[in-house]
């Protein structure tokens, strides 16, 4: 009875031609059945004949019945039958969508494009213009924009829009004001996540204000919302990592489990957690080995789906073991008593502290040693600490009067003889202050006390590369900490003492925060520590927390500002670096406070997600018409003794079987897809009918795209052409054969394994047997990181390793008289997703063979993502910057292509050029 409460009819006039069943039952009444032929000898016939003559005047009730109710299906399923229909907007005008898409929205995010579908396929129906506004951060320098959509489009957006792990801003809304005056009687609608910044609610009000004096305005939000703490930046004391949480404000107390994990995913701690009723924050504390606690790679809420629910973890949480050279050292001049109580106060925090000799220290395999001021070391333990330095060990020395007087090679400049004081009664000097840490030092993100003052130094002997040396100086410029790189390590001089005798650096919170600084160069062991100033994307997290190696429009982290960046769709949270080093960004860790919507601030109608699922019944109704039409034909035929007089269970079997075999035969959603084609399945479907092959990266996203934008690529050959393409299939790179397929479409990863021998030797064959393949590194989004030419992006990066050993000519970008500018469409620009990328292809000027057709053709443009689409034929990637004939272009790109793969140079022919410059217009 709930499902027919909620039944509707999307043309329920159509209905009125329920009033004709009568009218049917009247003429099905009069009209007799057909007569029932018997073929006999005659004396067969009389001796069988009745006495009471009987023959049937009219058509049985129950088959008239039967008749009746196949025309009411009929009628009934042209009327458009729909369960759970969302509610008709009477409006005719333009309406916008201003979508909540950022990392707070994903909580309830299945709501939320379930609403958003439904508002965008009614709005279809009613055949209004719609417009779409997504509120999660834009790119640096990107202002947001409002472009009428087509009605394709805009259903390909509310299937494919995902949620992003970045926050909304509605900073940019107001921006939109002049083009949004412009509209037709507007509708504006926000879905919105129910979970605001708090610096950006009133903002927000006024601009809602504004635009309902142009149109209502409608906001539909979660009716149950799930409001998840925020973690923020967790604290390390002693073995005890401390955990803040927040919740939003506004949110009611909730309780849950915090869990900590491994690289490989696994739980290594946990601990439950609960808000106090009108508390809004938490701290939970996990008390783990150092050991442990290194090995963790992210901290997140069982059971949440969202990245302000979970903090990532990288070096700067890993607590290190570091090793003090002791006084128990017997190969040292002098015991450093004093200077070790000072050392370990300033390395606890954040590091294990292991103390010996340097033999011992070296033994253990220490990734960093402290030595205080030495005089010179025994020849042995010198040469020992500068093999281990130049294999990657970092070495920190302090000054004093025994280095002073000595003249030891293991510092990172030359030193004067002897110190340098600013203080007494023989100085004209004052103590002198810190000066401004320089540009090339680890230290820029520190800040400088005034308070700290210099009494003594060792001073450096003036060299051309001293001020490139130098970490930290005076006031007067001379050097405090210098370092250079020594092979694969570092050498790291403090030209003051590690004690309060030369200075009071020792006793103040910078002298910590710079041993925790060096600590990190341990991460830096094979390049210039300036060069890692700006780290490239490496990890990026989707809206729902998976952590994952697609950076899309990401660009470099600048580390000196990282703790001033805005999390926006430039700089995504995740990792920043590389295996070597890397750098983690999250929601948590920028401190913002957000607050749970109260809607009755805002000038709107409130309403809640559409929970439902929309069922059409157009197609069960003409299915079970059809089957009830095939019982009637069979009972037909029965009547007029044209089936065998069967048993009562014989004809049911019979009835039974004809239904099966008609809904076996009924075509289900979502089948096509090969599956389960390997080895020689593969080869024959590959020899039997045309397809088209996709290298398997083995990453199902990427995969999965591949494969919709080969199906949608092979539809639009079936449709234009006279080539009768099937579905795609997988390559298996190592294991599958190749030659089948006249294009490989192989979308390039960074992470796409190295390819063997029998793989080289295979692509080999397969390009002189004359095959192409098409090589998509996808990444045109990025040109704003790496260049026009992308020539360092990751993916070029591998796709230069992948083809090295290949027997590759020559390439050059597709000149103008291109075969594949003319093979079926006349064309001069190749767009995919992304538009603007150049394309290569083989020079084949001078070679006959394979009959001049290309062996390889790159570019970036993600021309997969623009052909997909899913079983319903909806696209599943939105074009960008995005329109209709960009992706038509991309159709006729691979259209374009395939012809030519299939043809090779027949459109080269001179024959053809008159028809060309006739289609040109010359």
């Amino acid at each position: 009875m709930l499902a027919l409460s909620s039944l509707s009819f999307l043309y329920p006039w159509v209905l009125t031609a329920l009033i004709a069943l009568p009218l049917i039952w009247w003429l099905l009444r009069i009209i007799p059945p057909r007569p029932k032929s018997v073929t006999f000898p005659a004396i067969q016939f009389l001796y069988r004949l009745k006495k009471d003559e009987q023959s049937s005047a009219t058509t049985p009730w129950w088959l008239l019945l039967l008749r009746l109710l196949i025309a009411a299906l009929i009628i009934i399923a042209i009327a458009s039958p729909v369960i759970n229909l969302p509610e008709q907007r009477n409006s005719s005008g333009d309406v916008v969508l201003f979508v909540d898409d950022g990392w707070t929205a994903a909580e309830s995010w299945d709501e939320l494009k379930s609403t958003f579908g439904k508002l965008v396929t009614e709005a279809n129906r009613q055949e209004r213009q719609v417009y779409v506004v997504t509120t999660s951060a834009l790119a640096t320098g990107v202002l947001p924009d409002l472009r009428p959509l087509a009605d394709r489009e805009a259903l390909g957006i509310a299937t494919s829009i995902e949620p992003k792990s970045w926050p909304s801003s509605y900073d940019d809304l107001p921006q939109l004001m002049p083009r949004l005056e412009t509209l037709d009687n507007p509708e504006f609608i926000w879905l919105s996540s129910s979970v605001l910044p708090e610096d950006e609610i009133s903002g927000l009000i006024e601009f809602f204000q504004t635009i309902r004096a142009l149109g209502p305005l409608t906001i539909f939000h979660s009716e149950e919302l799930i409001v998840s703490p925020v973690i923020g930046t967790p604290e390390i004391a002693g073995e005890i990592l401390s955990i803040p949480l927040n919740l939003p404000t506004g949110a009611t107390g909730t309780s849950g489990v915090l869990t900590a994990r491994n690289g490989s995913g696994q739980i290594v701690a946990s601990a439950p957690f609960a808000f106090e009723t009108g508390e809004d924050s938490t701290t939970v504390a996990l008390n783990i080995p150092n050991k442990v606690r290194n090995d963790i790679r992210r901290i997140e809420i069982a059971n949440s789906r969202n990245t302000g629910a979970l903090f990532l973890l990288d070096q700067r949480w890993q607590r290190r073991q570091v090793g003090l050279v002791s006084s128990d050292s017997t190969q040292l001049d002098q015991p450093l008593l004093n200077e070790t109580h000072y050392l370990v106060q300033a390395l606890a925090p954040f590091f294990d502290i292991a103390q010996g000799t340097v033999e011992e220290l070296l033994e253990a395999e220490q990734s960093l040693i402290a030595l205080g001021d030495t005089a010179n070391l025994p020849e042995g333990v010198e040469r020992s600490l500068a093999d281990w330095v130049a294999k990657g060990g970092v070495l920190v020395r302090f000054a004093g009067p025994k280095l002073a007087n000595s003249n030891s090679d293991l510092v990172p400049v030359d030193l004067r003889s002897g110190n340098r004081s600013l203080q007494g009664a023989m100085s004209w000097n004052q103590p002198a202050p810190l000066g401004p840490i320089p540009q090339n030092s680890p230290f820029t993100s520190l800040d400088i006390p005034e308070e700290i003052t210099v009494t003594t130094q060792v001073l450096a002997n003036p060299s051309p590369d001293l001020l490139d040396k130098t970490w930290a100086q005076l006031e007067d410029g001379t050097p405090l900490v210098t370092a250079a790189q020594e092979g694969a390590g570092w050498l790291v001089l403090f030209h003051t003492t590690a004690t309060p005798e030369w200075s009071n650096l020792a006793l103040s919170g910078l002298f910590v925060e710079m041993l925790r600084e060096i600590g990190n160069l341990g991460q830096f062991t094979s390049q210039n520590l300036t060069e890692q100033r700006s780290l490239p994307p490496f990890q990026i997290l989707d809206g729902f927390g998976r952590l994952g190696s697609e950076t899309g429009v990401a660009e470099p982290l600048n580390m000196s500002e990282m703790t001033e960046s805005s999390l926006n769709a430039s700089h995504p949270p995740g990792y920043y670096g590389d295996d070597n080093f890397s750098i983690a960004l999250n929601i948590g860790q920028f401190g913002t406070e957000y607050s749970v919507m109260n809607t009755s601030q805002f000038p709107a109608t409130v309403q809640y997600f559409d929970k439902s699922v929309v069922i059409e019944l157009v197609m069960p109704l003409l299915v079970a018409a059809l089957l009830l039409v095939l019982i009637d034909q069979i009972i037909s035929l029965y009547l007029q003794g044209r089936l065998p007089a069967f048993r009562v269970t014989g004809r049911a079997s019979a009835i039974l079987l004809t239904v099966g075999i008609s809904l076996a035969s009924f075509p289900v959603k979502g089948m096509a897809q090969e599956v389960g084609l390997s080895g020689d399945a593969k080869a024959l479907a590959a020899t039997l009918d045309t397809r088209l092959g996709y290298i398997r990266t083995n990453d199902q996203t990427i995969d999965g795209m591949s494969h919709a934008g080969l199906v949608g690529l092979s539809r639009q050959l079936r449709n234009r052409t006279a080539v009768e393409a099937k579905d795609p299939i997988a390559i298996n790179i190592e294991q599958d054969d190749l030659i089948f397929y006249p294009l490989i479409y192989w979308p390039v990863t960074p992470d796409f394994p190295t390819l063997s021998e029998q793989a080289i030797l295979k692509l080999n064959d397969y390009f002189n047997g004359g095959g192409t393949i098409l090589f998509d590194t996808r990444n045109q989004n990025s040109v704003s990181s790496y260049g026009m030419d992308l020539y360092n992006s990751p993916e070029n990066i591998r796709l230069r390793q992948l083809t090295a050993r290949l027997n590759i000519p020559r390439v050059h970008q597709v000149p103008p008289d291109h075969v594949v500018t003319r093979a079926f469409y006349l064309m001069q620009t190749f767009p995919g997703r992304y538009d603007g990328g150049e394309v290569w292809i083989e020079d084949t000027s001078g070679n006959q063979g394979n009959d001049g057709v290309a062996s390889i053709v790159i570019g970036s443009n993600d021309w997969a993502a623009a052909w997909a689409i899913d079983d319903d034929g909806r696209y599943q990637a939105a074009t960008l910057p995005g329109n209709e004939r960009q992706r038509e272009l991309a159709y006729r790109f691979g259209i374009n292509l395939v012809m030519y793969t299939l043809t090779g140079n027949y459109k080269a022919d001179q024959v053809h050029v008159p028809a060309i410059l006739e289609r040109l217009g010359q």
